[in-house]
């Protein structure tokens, strides 16, 4: 009987490996709202999580996948002054994120979007939208975001000109990631985020 046990223990835990936590999202407002927001996360439970890394590699890749084409207008990402240059690319800082986050955190990133459906060019909005977002989230709180500018009529698309930044959680520094500002994500971090930005364009 023992044996036993100990079996169905083994069985249990190769089943549990097997488990892939899907990525999944809970979105706020309608998309096509001037502002929304919306947190990526993992549900509770057993196995490895799914790595935010493709979603990262499709906010920067929107068209055709493998054309010159499917590059989005303009990708940075936005940082500390003090965190090292590899932190830059926007796919190693998704994976060193990804190695340093806690095995037991279920909180991935929160996402804004601005949409600027008057833009008459594209440096406007890039520059209005990462200049708040650097201070919003980079200065005051010490996190990387990831900063997208889609530009959907260079792919003949009706769709506005919009920017998405995908707000990590972890403080970067000189000497790596550090503690996890899961209230980013939440409800309340999401609408401070929203207020903040509607405030800005309103000055």
């Amino acid at each position: 009987m023992p044996g036993k046990r100990k079996s169905s223990a083994l069985e249990s835990a190769s089943v549990a490996a097997l488990i892939t936590r899907p990525l999944k999202a809970f979105y706020h407002n309608q998309p096509d709202d001037p502002v929304s927001t919306a947190r990526f996360y993992w549900s509770k439970g057993e196995g490895s999580r799914e790595s935010i890394v493709p979603h990262f590699e499709a906010k920067c890749r929107p068209g055709n996948k493998g054309t010159e084409e499917d590059k989005a207008a303009a990708v940075e990402v936005l940082l500390r002054g003090d965190v090292p240059q590899d932190y830059a690319d926007p796919l190693f800082l998704a994976e060193s994120y990804m190695s340093k986050l806690p095995a037991d955190e279920n909180a991935a990133f929160a996402q804004i979007t601005l949409q600027f459906p008057e833009a008459t060019n594209l440096h406007a909005p890039w520059h209005q939208a990462r200049s708040w977002m650097r201070e919003h989230f980079v200065e005051r709180v010490g996190v990387p975001v990831l900063a997208v500018l889609h530009a959907p009529f260079l792919m003949g698309s009706d769709n506005s000109v919009h920017v998405h930044g995908l707000v990590l959680m972890k403080r970067t520094t000189c000497f790596g990631w550090f503690g996890v500002h899961r209230d980013l994500a939440s409800d309340a971090g999401l609408a401070a985020a929203e207020a903040s930005w509607r405030d800005w364009v309103s000055k």
